[in-house]
């Protein structure tokens, strides 16, 4: 029976997953067929997430995540409380530049994207709030991951890199070496690496226990200036929101930052 209640848990979760890397809404029918599990069976657990909340119908009969989902997911600590104490931060660095600003943290292997302020000028729908990306191809997953468990640096590192644009790193190598940069120089910069438009430079964000918990970032045209001058400013939001989180801030960035012009 316990093993019967996790099956179909695990199921709930597949159709929950679908729905989120949906565009728009879903039929049932295409619920079932993304998610790999069976019509009659999709059927009958979209109706019990229905009608918790989970999932809502558009006009078209479609579901789509639904609100109550949401309000339990805003309720996660590691989000809720750093979001709240870094938006003062973020809006002070997005009124200053007029770029777009990033919050993210690490889950396991990946990035997620947990606040932003966009500017139409330089960023569009993505990253969302949300949003998910690997490691190796963001300034915020280099930081996360030049501060990541050495076992977790390894798995990432050693494993076939995925190329967004011809300028993703994609070598063992060239990744291990940026890495030690952004461990040094205490800020990361992807240049063109998932949007050949843009580039990012961000910064790691220090809790209580002085380790780092998120990473912060900042969106410009490839065009202009993203070297150690506009480092400065999101090292600065960074430090703050740091030192707001609780962070003894004598110990963070103990290095200078350096030009990372060498970096893609």
């Amino acid at each position: 029976m316990a093993k019967e209640r996790r099956s179909v848990l695990r199921r709930a979760l597949h159709i929950l997953d679908t729905c989120k890397d949906a565009e728009g809404g879903l039929s049932l029918s295409e619920l079932s067929r993304r998610s790999g599990v069976p019509l009659t069976t999709t059927h009958r657990i979209v109706a019990e997430l229905h009608e918790w909340g989970a999932l809502e119908r558009d006009d078209s009969g479609d579901y789509l995540i639904g609100l109550r989902l949401w309000e339990v997911a805003a309720l996660a600590p590691r989000s809720v409380g750093l979001q709240r104490v870094a938006l003062p931060f973020m809006q002070d660095l997005f009124e200053t530049t007029h770029r777009g600003v990033h919050l993210a943290v690490r889950e396991k292997d990946e990035v997620v994207f947990v606040e932003r302020f966009v500017s139409p000028e330089t960023a569009g729908d993505r990253p969302r709030v949300g949003g998910r990306y690997p490691m190796h191809a963001t300034a915020v997953g280099l930081v996360l991951l030049a501060n990541a468990p050495p076992e977790l640096q390894e798995e990432v590192i050693s494993r076939p890199l995925v190329s967004y644009t011809s300028r993703t790193y994609s070598s063992e190598r060239e990744l291990r070496q940026v890495l030690a940069e952004v461990r040094r120089s205490g800020y990361a910069i992807s240049d063109r690496q998932i949007n050949p438009e843009y580039a990012s430079v961000a910064a790691p964000i220090y809790g209580p226990g002085n380790t780092v918990v998120a990473a912060l970032s900042l969106i410009v045209p490839y065009t202009e200036s993203h070297g150690p001058n506009l480092a400065h400013l999101v090292q600065a939001s960074a430090r703050g929101i740091s030192r707001a989180l609780g962070a003894r801030t004598r110990q963070i960035h103990p290095h200078p930052p350096s030009d990372m012009r060498k970096s893609r």
